[in-house]
């Protein structure tokens, strides 16, 4: 967030929404994945799941895309990089 310099507010307070809905996901598939292997949940600590979650950000990208049937392709990511 903090390497995208911009003076737009629009932009500023898209950037703040990103950041929230991102700790939001982060925070609740880590939820899941404690939920699901209780015995070894104190090995996820934050800073090791933080590595872990933007690792695989981009996965988790395509898979939402997928749920709402939009196709990741070279097209579809020049589009969302546009917008």
């Amino acid at each position: 967030m903090d390497q995208i310099p911009s003076a737009n507010p629009e932009t500023v307070k898209c950037l703040i929404w990103i950041a929230i809905l991102a700790l939001m996901c982060s925070r609740r598939i880590l939820r899941l994945i404690r939920n699901a292997n209780p015995e070894n949940a104190d090995r996820y600590t934050h800073l090791r799941w933080a590595k872990i979650f933007t690792e695989q950000a981009d996965r988790l990208l395509t898979e939402v895309l997928e749920c709402v049937w939009l196709k990741l392709d070279m097209l579809t990511l020049y589009n969302i990089y546009l917008s």
